[in-house]
């Protein structure tokens, strides 16, 4: 397990479809919109898994996925699903696998299960090798959402769209929303329950790990589960 304290973020309630020109320096990350720019970061090396074809995680049993106990926060696998829990408030925690992939479509099952409505749950994706360096798509239980990127371990976390935002078709409370995220040629189209709801343009990626990751407000620590992870690259059925 991985996790690391975040500063509060700043929560905005207005709804909106966002296509954001936003350059990266390939797993590096680095935002060229109109803000001050992170510091550039060396190009992380990818780990490489030998596999083709769709990726499937029911959850059955842990597979190469991270289980066990950090500080502030605890992966499990439990009734079929992966059972994220952050321990703390203010905190991101995230837990992947081996294989790698690129263009294609992401999708998973997310219920959160307790703790504050305002904590945020989803999928990372692009990940380097030490996972410091990512993309992610994330709900809350108060039917927000935001797409952004970490560095350094998440020592630099950047909100892609301004900040977590409402959208009308995520499910509140502990009701399962279906999440799915579409890469195609540096376009991130981020779906929920079968409507798209937020979208970044120009991105520039190689291929990375994929992951769950929780992000914990400042009311407290929370528990979410994760169910049925698929991944189909691009060119693949």
């Amino acid at each position: 397990m991985y996790d690391r304290q975040t500063p509060f973020r700043s929560r905005s309630l207005t709804t909106f479809l966002i296509s954001l020109a936003a350059g990266f320096a390939g797993l590096g990350l680095a935002l060229t919109a109109c803000r001050a720019e992170p510091e550039a970061t060396p190009r992380p090396t990818v780990i490489v898994i030998t596999a083709s074809g769709p990726y499937v995680a029911t959850f059955d049993e842990a597979g190469d996925w991270l289980i066990g106990d950090s500080e502030h926060s605890r992966g499990r696998i439990e009734d079929g699903r992966y059972i994220l829990t952050l321990l703390s408030p203010s905190h991101l925690a995230w837990a992947n696998q081996q294989r790698t992939f690129g263009d294609g479509v992401y999708e998973v099952e997310a219920t959160l299960l307790s703790g504050p409505e305002a904590s945020g749950f989803g999928l990372l994706l692009l990940g380097s090798n030490d996972v410091g360096s990512f993309l992610y798509c994330m709900i809350t239980g108060d039917g927000r959402y935001d797409i952004g990127y970490c560095q350094d371990g998440c020592r630099i976390q950047e909100s892609l769209i301004g900040g977590y935002t409402l959208a009308y078709t995520i499910l509140p409370g502990n009701q399962t929303n279906f999440l799915r995220v579409e890469l195609n040629d540096g376009e991130l189209t981020f779906l929920v329950n079968g409507a798209p709801i937020g979208q970044v343009k120009g991105l520039n990626y190689t291929s990375g790990l994929v992951g769950l990751i929780g992000e914990s407000s400042p009311y407290g620590g929370f528990e979410a589960a994760f169910d049925n992870l698929h991944v189909t690259e691009e060119g693949n059925p």
